[in-house]
């Protein structure tokens, strides 16, 4: 078995190796300055050798249908001219660069835009556990057109709740989680930017949180949340405090898992901050000093305005990674479907998709997740104004 699944990653890379070899080669005949009466017959040739590949690629036990048989020749043909004659228009200077980011686009490719391409052609057919088998054997899935993505609105991706409740409690997620990561992490900023007797003790045990793997750190916190034997609770009893039900009341679990997000998202935040501080220069508030600007006014005018160009992509980053956070939910709650109190958008389509086997479904959710992110990444950037420098 062991030696089977090695095998296939050999075969695997070493296709990889070739695509990027031929890739290369290409690159480099079309800049090199061949004859140009050639580029025609040569980019036929490749294009033929590209699909040719697509097409031996294909499962022998899955039948091949006379369209793309012939259309997917045609198209390595028309992909590899058209982009012959795009790159007999770059200019020398760009040679270099190109052939160097040539085999990290073939990975990313690979990596990236396939199974996103993929993922959006399951959202328009009805892949589930029931036509999994007939799939995998070489049957063809019925497309159902919108039929999906009108499915994310108008039913519940759980048992219970809603799209809009799901979209309104991640955005109350996000929000609330980044005000905790952005303000403390930049408060432990400032205080360790200061010299400090035992500063880098203080940066080594701060830094613990993001170092320790995430999952570990979950289970850990899971436990202490325990209603019964959770440490949480032997805390709140010592200052009379009743006991909280935090595997099952709705706030409560809610807001464990907020206090853990909070606990692995500021370190991040921290070291960010930190880095962008001592990159301002001491003359600045020498200077504003010398002007009898108080603490306040230099933080105000010197601090923060310097720091924009590290705010705005941790927060942006901060937001994405948030907003994206299925490791706390999913394992805080429990992780054979759990309570849906405390679910959000990306929880839900992780149990929609491998809890309830509904796979297109949950291929249009993550679409439908992927453009509402987009959304609020594109505004958060246009309001902030993180292209621009700070003045």
């Amino acid at each position: 078995m062991i030696l089977e699944a090695l095998l296939q990653m050999s075969e695997m890379l070493a296709l990889i190796a070739g695509a990027i070899a031929l890739l290369e080669g290409v690159l480099f005949w079309v800049f090199t300055g061949a004859r140009r009466r050639h580029h025609l017959g040569v980019s036929v040739l490749l294009g033929l050798l590209l699909g040719g590949i697509y097409l031996l690629w294909q499962p022998a036990d899955q039948p091949l249908g006379m369209v793309e048989m012939v259309s997917s020749p045609l198209l390595g043909v028309m992909f590899v001219v058209l982009t012959t004659k795009l790159f007999h228009r770059v200019q020398r200077k760009w040679v270099f660069p190109i052939l160097m980011l040539a085999p990290a686009l073939v990975c990313m490719a690979i990596v990236v835009v396939y199974p996103f391409l993929y993922e959006l052609k399951l959202s328009f057919v009805n892949l589930n556990m029931y036509s999994m088998h007939r799939y995998i054997t070489g049957g063809d899935l019925k497309f159902v057109g919108l039929e999906n993505f009108i499915k994310v609105f108008t039913t519940s991706p759980l048992q219970s709740v809603t799209f809009f409740e799901l979209l309104g409690r991640t955005l109350l997620w996000t929000v609330i989680n980044l005000i905790f990561h952005v303000s403390i992490g930049l408060g432990l900023a400032l205080l360790l930017s200061r010299k400090i007797k035992g500063r880098g003790i203080y940066r080594t045990f701060l830094i613990v949180p993001w170092a320790m793997p995430a999952v570990v750190a979950i289970l850990i916190w899971r436990g202490e949340f325990h209603p019964q034997f959770g440490f949480v609770n032997m805390i709140l009893s010592l200052f009379q405090i009743p006991a909280q039900s935090w595997w099952s009341d709705p706030f409560a679990v809610f807001l464990s898992c907020i206090v853990v997000n909070v606990w692995l998202g500021v370190p991040f935040m921290m070291i960010v901050f930190l880095g962008g501080l001592q990159n301002i220069s001491p003359s600045y508030y020498e200077a504003a000093a010398i002007d009898g600007a108080s603490k306040w006014t230099q933080f105000k005018e010197i601090t923060l305005p310097l720091l924009k160009p590290t705010v705005v992509p941790s927060v942006t980053l901060g937001t994405i990674w948030t907003f994206n956070n299925v490791n706390v939910i999913y394992l805080m709650t429990g992780q054979n479907g759990g309570t849906e109190a405390a679910d959000i958008l990306i929880s839900a389509l992780f149990k929609s998709a491998f809890t309830y086997n509904r796979y297109s479904y949950s291929a249009a959710f993550a679409v439908v997740i992927f453009l509402i992110l987009l959304v609020l990444a594109a505004g958060w950037l246009k309001i902030s104004k993180g292209s621009q420098d700070a003045a």
